[in-house]
C-alpha cells in the first residue's frame, strides 16, 4: 500500500495490506537522521522573501527524505511560534500563516498523494503557561460566560484556519492542546463537559464534512475521559501517555471501532535506549495494537532533539519486522 492509504485505511478501522500505519506528530531530529535541520523559527525570519521560499522548498525535501527513511505513512506540517516555557520558543516553528499554508502547498506539489498530510490548527482550551494559571482559575469561576466566549472564539478561528489549510492540500486536521497531568486531567469532568468536549465534537465535526481525519495530541492521563474522548467524534488520539499509565494495548481493545490510537512509545526509552530496549518496546505495542487497524505506531510525543538517531532507526525496524502483515 502507498503511505496515504495505509494511514487512511488503519483511521477508518481496517487493516493495511502490509505493515501497520505509522507517524509522528512532531520530528526533531532531522540533523541526525537525514544530515540536514530544517530551517525554521529565528533563522528562517531573518531570510528574504527569496530566500525563505527557497528554505520552504528545502524543508519540504527534507520531510519527504525522513519520510521515506523511516516509512512515515503521514507528515505534519510546522505550526506557529509557541513556547514550551515562559519566554523559550518551541523547537520547531515557523512565524506566518502564509509561511505554514506554503509549506503543505509544496509538501503537496512534490509528494502528490504519496503521503497523508497533516495540519495542526485546532486549538480550544488546554492546560495555561505557570504565568497565567491563577488568572484562569479565577476566571473559571468568576466568568464562565467569559471562558465559553474565549473557547468559541479559538474554536470559530480554527475553522476558519483549518479551510485555508484543506485548500492548500491538507488530508487531515490536527489539534495540539494539552489537558491532562500524569495524574489526571486538569479540569475536572464535569467542568470538561462543559467547557471543552462540546467544542471538541462541533471541531470533530466540521473535519468529517470536509471528509477528513482529525486527530487530538493531549498528553497526560486521559483515563477518566476517554469514554467522553470517544464520543466526540474525535477520528484518532495522539499520544497514549504512557508515562501516565495510559495503556494502549487495553485501550485499543475497548475503544476500538470508535476511536483510533496513535502512539505510544515511551520517548524515555528512545533516549537513553539501548537499542535492544527500543526493539522490546516496540515490539510488545505492535503485536499488542496491529490486528485489525484503527491504530499508527509512534513515539508518545514528539521526537525530541537529544534522541540518538541509531535508536530511532531501531525503532523503524522494529515496526517493519514485527508491524509486518
Amino acid at each position: 500500500m502507498m503511505p496515504k492509504q495505509r494511514f487512511l485505511a488503519a483511521m477508518n478501522f481496517r487493516q493495511p495490506t502490509d505493515m501497520v500505519a505509522m507517524m509522528e506528530i512532531e520530528f526533531q531530529i532531522y540533523e541526525e537522521y537525514v544530515g540536514e535541520p530544517l530551517t525554521v523559527g529565528f533563522e528562517y525570519s531573518k531570510l528574504s522573501a527569496k530566500e525563505k521560499e527557497r528554505a520552504l522548498h528545502r524543508n519540504a525535501e527534507l520531510m519527504i527524505m525522513t519520510a521515506q527513511k523511516a516509512d512515515h505513512d503521514a507528515i505534519n506540517g510546522i505550526s506557529g511560534y509557541w513556547e514550551v516555557a515562559p519566554g523559550v520558543p518551541a523547537f520547531l516553528w515557523l512565524p506566518n500563516l502564509e509561511d505554514r499554508l506554503e509549506l503543505i502547498r509544496i509538501l503537496k506539489k512534490i509528494s502528490g498523494d504519496e503521503f497523508f498530510l497533516l495540519a495542526c490548527c485546532a486549538g480550544f482550551i488546554g492546560i495555561p503557561d505557570g504565568d497565567s494559571i491563577y488568572d484562569f482559575v479565577d476566571t473559571l469561576y468568576e466568568d464562565p460566560d467569559g471562558v465559553h466566549a474565549y473557547v468559541e472564539k479559538n474554536l470559530t478561528d480554527s475553522i476558519e484556519v483549518q479551510k485555508k489549510f484543506i485548500e492548500a492540500g491538507a488530508d487531515g486536521i490536527g489539534a495540539c492542546t494539552d489537558i491532562a497531568f500524569n495524574t489526571g486531567t486538569f479540569l475536572s469532568p464535569k467542568q470538561l463537559d462543559e467547557f471543552l468536549f462540546p467544542y471538541v465534537t462541533r471541531w470533530a465535526e466540521s473535519v468529517r464534512k470536509e471528509g477528513l481525519v482529525s486527530i487530538w495530541h493531549t498528553d497526560g492521563n486521559l483515563n477518566d475521559v476517554m469514554d467522553r474522548i470517544a464520543a466526540t467524534g474525535v477520528t484518532a488520539l495522539q499520544c497514549v501517555d504512557p508515562l501516565a499509565s495510559m495503556d494502549i494495548i487495553e485501550l485499543k481493545k475497548k475503544y476500538h471501532g470508535k476511536l483510533a490510537l496513535i502512539g505510544n512509545l515511551d520517548c524515555a526509552i528512545l533516549q537513553f535506549g539501548p537499542e535492544e530496549a527500543v526493539t522490546e518496546a516496540s515490539r510488545h505495542i505492535i503485536e499488542g495494537c496491529k490486528e485489525g487497524g484503527g491504530f499508527a505506531f509512534g513515539g508518545c510525543n514528539a521526537i525530541f532533539k537529544g534522541i540518538p538517531a541509531n535508536h530511532y532507526q531501531a525503532m523503524v525496524d522494529a515496526r517493519r519486522k514485527y508491524g509486518a502483515y
